[in-house]
């Protein structure tokens, strides 16, 4: 369905940008913000919302970060998400829109699950992992405003539990990165500086389900078309440990030295599998394997490296 009125928050990150590019191909009307736009205040949350009034709302606006940044921001990381979260939604509301589709992230699983099946129906059921739990209890706080406008039958929302996602327009910061890009970053960096080692975190046994941003972008589009409602994960349901990962990342930079291991640093999380049951059953299937999707955004990144993204 073509011609909608969309709005996306979070319009310059990893997946706003490539939402957006995505949406205008399809032939939308969208409209993208990100940081020139302060979300935490109430009155500019009310006025983007009142000018665009859009038919769907993509609510991807939220500040993250990888394990270092979790850790050493957390009073951060709880405030602006909750006050961005809550004032999108509330906005939303007032103007009338229909369909929200939120970005809820994986990390906040309870940490109980660790190395079983997450299932949706599961997610608010017990305590987050420690090292990202501000973040995650903010990001859980928008399912429950959101479920609860639903059951007073005000809109409909999608709330998209996506694996780790990475990509092209992602954010490279050597310090606030998410895992994939910033192994792209070091490994590359590395490769060309003709380095003898790259060190990563803990024992890189932790194993992750890692989704190209393409295909997660394909089950967003596809989610909001068909009116999805609830929660829903978007993973491949293929965990891969950061072990493995590092060396998918060395052999795409190039890199031909050994990877070591820095022991005193957290791995996060053992394991995070994903029930792919729902994604499934609604038709959506990724079309990239890792090792494609890691080439194509290590192409992507050096091509790119001196514009990318670090914030």
């Amino acid at each position: 369905m073509s011609g909608q009125r969309i709005l996306v928050t979070g319009a310059t990150g990893l997946v706003g940008r490539n939402l957006v590019e995505r949406l205008r191909a399809l032939g939308h009307h969208v409209v993208g913000v990100g940081s020139e736009r302060d979300l935490r205040d109430a009155r500019q949350a009310r006025a983007l919302l009142a000018e665009t009034r859009p038919d769907v709302l993509y609510h991807l606006a939220a500040r993250v970060g990888g394990i270092y940044a979790n850790m050493t921001q957390k009073p951060d990381f709880y405030r602006d998400n909750i006050l961005m979260n809550t004032h999108v939604v509330d906005a939303g509301v007032e103007v009338g829109v229909p369909y929200i589709f939120a970005m809820g992230t994986g990390c906040a699983y309870p940490k109980r699950l660790e190395g079983q099946l997450l299932r949706e129906e599961e997610y608010l059921d017990g305590v987050p992992e420690p090292t990202n739990d501000a973040y995650a209890y903010a990001k859980r706080a928008m399912l429950v405003h959101l479920e609860a406008l639903r059951e007073q039958g005000v809109l409909e929302y999608c709330y998209c539990l996506p694996a780790n996602l990475y990509g092209p327009h992602d954010n490279f910061h050597p310090d606030h990165s998410h895992v994939v890009p910033g192994l792209i970053r070091r490994f590359v960096e590395a490769a060309d500086a003709g380095a003898d080692e790259v060190c990563i975190w803990g024992d890189g046994s932790a194993r992750r389900d890692f989704l190209y941003i393409g295909d997660c972008v394909d089950a967003m589009v596809l989610l909001a078309e068909r009116r999805f409602s609830g929660a829903v994960n978007v993973a491949t349901g293929v965990q891969t440990s950061i072990g493995e990962l590092a060396r998918v990342v060395a052999e795409a930079a190039g890199f031909e030295g050994r990877i070591g291991h820095d022991l005193s640093k957290p791995s996060g999380q053992t394991g995070r599998l994903f029930s792919v049951e729902k994604i499934t059953a609604a038709g959506w299937r990724p079309a990239h394997s890792l090792e494609e999707g890691i080439h194509r955004t290590v192409a992507w990144f050096r091509e790119h490296r001196h514009e990318v993204r670090e914030r």
